[in-house]
């Protein structure tokens, strides 16, 4: 009897690990964007760019103060398509896709925030840009605060939008947040749990207040990328690779003109984070989208974007001391 268990247990181990494999490597290495040109919205303004070896994908319109646009982790510049025309007004908009999302490479290797940081150095170099203002939601406000304190001199200001940076309370990550960070078993619980877009549509129902917004056209721009084996890999090795204790602790460092920009019913990064981020960041202004959920750019983009403008034209005007008139820990609802 305990033969014919083993063996049926080896049979069903076998059934599995080929039907893994199968679903593995039946899969696109990386989405092509030539292939999928008519889906990606603003494509007549993306570039790419090689940098180190690493090929990026960015879009870039517009004049005036650069403005990097920066997305947060499973995400991709598409999450600034309904404000990237209206920057791009005033300002030289750069919205980025960062190592290993998007349309951007996803190799093996370091996809830790000072290594997404010195991306988006290495593409203000490419592009012969030497000061810009930030604008990060999520893992890009990670970014956009890791580049303040690593690189102060390349940060003109930062607008930070439900932005990490801070650790979450032990208990309130999701689960899957841990069974990826396990050997083996990780990337086949990705790769099956991404054979439809079902785990994006959740992902999107808990990130999103206005759910209406999640529409067919949203989650196909989500999942085209995580669906194929670089992106799955990308996704694993960044969770990881996850650390946000020394963002953390240098908050106190910045000393950059900031801008905290929260929805009061993120489920993703509750308020309570930003609160205290807003408390870290010396001469910060924290603003409370009501009624928003964990990206305001997608679910209230007029606002965000009277937001934003208002706060560059305050720090790119002639005051000799662009903090002077920022409320010190002011919080706006």
């Amino acid at each position: 009897m305990k033969k014919l268990s083993l063996i049926i247990l080896l049979a069903l181990v076998g059934i599995g690990a080929i039907t893994f494999g199968y679903v593995w490597f039946s899969r696109a290495d990386d989405v092509v964007f030539e292939a999928v040109r008519q889906q990606v919205p603003h494509a007549e303004f993306s570039r790419f760019a090689d940098l180190d070896g690493l090929r990026v994908h960015y879009q870039e319109k517009g004049s005036g103060p650069a403005l990097v646009l920066l997305h947060g982790y499973t995400s991709l510049a598409y999450t600034w398509k309904d404000v990237f025309d209206e920057f791009a007004k005033k300002y030289h908009v750069i919205a980025v896709d960062l190592k290993g999302h998007g349309f951007t490479a996803k190799p093996d290797g370091d996809y830790r925030m000072p290594a997404q940081s010195a991306l988006v150095v290495r593409l203000l170099d490419h592009l012969k840009i030497d000061q810009a203002i930030f604008c990060g939601n999520s893992m890009g406000g990670a970014v956009s605060l890791m580049t303040a304190i690593n690189h102060p001199q390349r940060v003109k200001g930062l607008i930070l939008v439900d932005s990490a940076g801070i650790r979450l309370p032990d208990g309130s990550k999701p689960l899957t947040d841990d069974v990826l960070k396990w050997p083996i078993l990780g990337p086949a619980f990705a790769a099956l749990a991404l054979t439809s877009d079902s785990m994006i549509r959740q992902g999107m129902e808990r990130a999103y207040y206005n759910r209406s917004i999640i529409t067919d056209d949203r989650v196909a721009a989500y999942y085209r990328p995580v669906q194929t084996r670089g992106g799955q890999q990308a996704v694993i090795l960044a969770k990881r690779q996850w650390d946000m204790l020394p963002i953390e602790q240098a908050l106190g460092k910045v000393t950059q003109p900031a801008l905290i920009i929260w929805g009061a019913e993120d489920q993703i990064i509750p308020l309570d984070l930003g609160k205290r981020m807003n408390s870290a960041i010396a001469g910060s202004r924290l603003i409370v989208f009501d009624k928003c959920g964990h990206a305001p750019q997608e679910e209230m983009p007029e606002r965000l974007a009277g937001e934003v403008n208002s706060f560059i034209t305050r720090i790119t005007g002639t005051s000799s001391d662009d903090r002077n008139d920022v409320p010190q820990q002011a919080q706006a609802r």
